[in-house]
């Protein structure tokens, strides 16, 4: 009778035992499951498959890791905390699963803690000893993990452990890979648009700045560098305490500003949030009163009233282009190939929630 899948069993059929049954060697059947089939003959291939599947042969990977030095794992440090980085953690399984690598995803505390988890760096480093411990072949990090560990960074080049680092870039070369949204690109789009729009007194609200936010600090640098070039636009910034708890705080004190701006840019959707919240305490129309805009796209953007104009990043393709990094790299020598930055765009997707300042409005240009 046929054992059930999963059903335990005391003899479980073994290597030999299918090489035996296929009339083959040891070695050749060996090679044919793992997939080196070229130097056997079509009907060799074919007797050694069947008889492993009869049998119900199961390649154990614990023993091809140490056969081979390779787990066939990859450590995912990136929690599911908005759509985007669960689009992102899409993209890294579609190609590590095409390639047969498994997925291990870990992050600290639950959803709800994320923004503020780095506060226990020591949380985060038994996490990827954790990961190290169970010899992952690579490692994946998003930006907090990548600072956390950046003191570590030489054991594990010296380990030939490869990492790639989702939107933070090191200014030390030689540390580890990066897949980061193209911020200049970007933030040159966001202002260009609202210029074409008239607006010439603009607010940019950023995050918190923290040492893995090196994006925001990009991106409100970049937004800040695009206007500069407007002689007859004025830009001011406002960012988040180092804690992120005070959004509505932030947005309220934009809003009411003399004069107050006629848009703002916000460097994720998240700060459009407060946007709208503020606007609606005050009584303020979007966009006749103020314009919005937000970065990311995330599943509440198109949702919102009136829908948010915002920069649509790709975080799925972010997630495959990682994962095939992480794997370009365990193919080739990682010693003699240099680090890289890999930038993506985004697309600026242009909803309800921006407009011409009104007639009425400072700073407008009409």
């Amino acid at each position: 009778m046929k054992r059930p899948l999963g059903m335990p069993s005391s003899s479980a059929p073994r290597l030999k035992d299918v090489a035996k049954a296929a009339n083959v060697s040891l070695s050749a059947a060996s090679r044919i499951l793992r997939g080196e089939r070229d130097r056997f003959g079509e009907a060799t291939c074919k007797r050694v498959i069947e008889a492993a599947q009869r049998l119900g042969w199961r390649r154990n990977l614990l023993v091809n890791g140490i056969q081979t030095g390779r787990t066939k794992t990859i450590g995912v440090m990136i929690p599911p905390f908005d759509s985007f980085w669960v689009d992102v953690l899409a993209g890294i399984h579609i190609v590590l699963a095409a390639n047969d690598y498994l997925p291990i995803t870990i992050w600290v505390g639950d959803c709800q803690e994320m923004p503020h988890f780095e506060k226990d760096d020591d949380v985060g480093l038994g996490q990827i000893s954790r990961l190290l411990d169970r010899r992952v072949d690579g490692l994946i990090l998003w930006p907090s993990f990548a600072v956390a560990y950046y003191d570590h960074y030489r054991e594990l080049i010296e380990r030939k452990v490869p990492v790639v680092v989702v939107d933070h870039e090191f200014s030390e070369e030689s540390i580890a890979d990066s897949i980061e949204t193209d911020e200049d690109r970007c933030a040159k789009a966001v202002a260009e648009h609202l210029v074409s729009l008239g607006h010439k007194n603009i607010a940019c609200f950023s995050s918190r700045e923290t040492a893995w936010q090196a994006w925001a600090i990009r991106r409100r640098e970049a937004f800040e560098k695009a206007l500069a070039k407007h002689s007859d636009v004025e830009v001011q910034s406002w960012r988040l305490n180092p804690w992120g708890t005070d959004g509505l705080e932030v947005a309220e004190e934009i809003i009411t500003q003399d004069p107050r701006p006629t848009a703002v840019f916000c460097v994720t959707d998240h700060e459009a949030l407060f946007m709208y919240e503020a606007a609606a305490i005050f009584g303020f129309n979007i966009p006749h009163d103020i314009s919005v805009v937000g970065f990311a796209d995330l599943d509440f953007a198109a949702t919102l009233q009136p829908p948010l104009t915002t920069m649509r990043q790709r975080p799925k393709d972010i997630g495959r282009r990682t994962a095939q990094l992480i794997l370009d790299r365990l193919d080739g020598d990682f010693t003699d190939h240099p680090t890289v930055t890999i930038r993506v765009g985004a697309d600026l997707i242009v909803r309800e929630s921006t407009a011409p300042p009104s007639a009425n409005s400072p700073g407008s240009s009409r």
